[in-house]
């Protein structure tokens, strides 16, 4: 059941934002954290992009839960943050949990999952 759950989220957040309805940080654009990262590596203002992190790391303890898996185990908060980040610049429509979804699909085609 919970890969079945697993598959649909993926499918889902590969479809189109009207396809699926996103909670927090995630539903923010891929714009907004790429100037909420500056905002962070300027000291202006450190909450929203560690929030967006946040975000992220939830994101993706949620699919440990739901797999009984490490994605991302081998891999700093920092290497996560460069993937969002360059992944965001290059598509400033999509949300951060679209990126955040294709970061972990990315992940896995590479082999960087671990099943516990």
């Amino acid at each position: 059941m919970k890969s079945f759950l697993f598959t649909l989220c993926l499918i889902l957040f590969a479809g189109q934002a009207s396809a699926y309805f996103t909670w927090g940080m995630g539903s923010q654009t891929c714009s907004l954290y790429v100037t909420a990262k500056a905002e962070y590596d300027h000291a202006r203002d450190q909450r929203t992009h560690l929030a967006h992190l946040n975000w992220i790391k939830g994101f993706i303890t949620g699919i440990n839960w739901s797999r009984d898996s490490d994605i991302a185990r081998d891999l700093s908060v920092e290497t996560v943050d460069r993937w969002i980040e360059a992944h965001c610049r290059k598509n400033l429509d999509d949300t951060i949990a679209k990126a955040s979804a294709e970061m972990v699909v990315d992940l896995e085609k590479k082999g960087k999952t671990k099943q516990q």
